[in-house]
């Protein structure tokens, strides 16, 4: 974790501010320390360069759940949705998340967060929009699947490139920080998905993009035989935008779905995209 990231950073229990205390020697890299909540003096631990925001009252049993089952798979997820998934969709799938990504209108020199970053797949779609001047944070609730998105940051030296440990109903970070905030998959498994879209458009600034990703198909579509067999091979197929839960400071809503197709029909990816601003 470098220092900067903690003009980001506050507790996601109360948003105070947040105290680092480290015996690293390095001026601006911190691989262990902790830090404290001058509010309500709740301490969090930083392993292995990553801060940990996540406390065992922060989730409800369908959040645990799916933190321990992301922690099962992390190391097949990566290799499906690194690998496998572009392969077999010919390039779709990869196309598909630049143009998520661009569709946040995104500057050179941007901050952004990357909510459930899994495997951070994202990551590298974004920060060829924010160039070496911006700053992306990233987050996701399963330590299986943070240790992989940190290898993909090591690897390709990414030192504007920051990631956090948390849950999406608590976020870590100030009030109006992110010039742009994505998520893609995992909304529809969230267990208080009200909470965390709030949360979300909290973190934003004013007047930024925000775009949400899911698993799911129009209602047309569910109809067909090809949506039929969609829903029968994943249940989440089925899911819809959770637009009605969405907090009043929004405009500009949008929805939009597609298909993600796969030359192995049963991972072919429906989605729907939520976009919108905060007011």
């Amino acid at each position: 974790m470098r220092k900067d990231v903690l003009r980001f950073l506050c507790c996601p229990m109360c948003h105070g501010d947040l105290e680092l205390e480290t015996h690293d020697d390095s001026d601006d890299v911190v691989s262990s320390g902790l830090l404290e909540c001058e509010s309500c003096g709740q301490i969090y631990k930083i392993k292995n360069g990553i801060p940990d925001f996540l406390l065992p009252k922060m989730l409800n049993e369908q959040d645990r759940k799916w933190m321990f089952t992301y922690d099962r798979m992390a190391l097949s997820y990566d290799i499906i949705m690194s690998y496998l998934e572009p392969l077999f969709s010919v390039g779709l799938e990869p196309f598909e998340r630049y143009s998520w990504v661009k569709r946040l209108r995104i500057r050179r020199g941007a901050s952004v967060l990357d909510i459930s970053t899994g495997t951070g797949r994202n990551l590298s779609f974004i920060k060829s929009q924010i160039g070496s001047q911006g700053k992306l944070l990233a987050m996701d609730i399963s330590n299986g699947m943070l240790a992989y998105a940190k290898m993909k940051t090591e690897r390709k030296k990414w030192k504007n490139v920051e990631l956090q440990r948390a849950t999406a109903s608590y976020l870590p970070y100030k009030e109006n920080s992110f010039d742009a905030v994505i998520h893609v998959g995992g909304i529809n498994t969230f267990g208080d998905k009200s909470k965390a879209l709030d949360e979300i458009v909290r973190v934003a600034k004013y007047d930024s993009k925000i775009a949400i990703v899911d698993e799911g198909l129009s209602s047309e579509k569910q109809k067909t035989f090809f949506g039929k067999f969609l829903i029968k091979t994943n249940a989440l197929n089925k899911s819809g935008p959770p637009t009605a839960l969405l907090p009043t400071n929004v405009r500009n809503l949008r929805v939009s779905w597609d298909i993600v197709y796969s030359a192995i029909v049963n991972t072919s990816w429906p989605f729907y995209i939520i976009e919108f601003e905060k007011a």
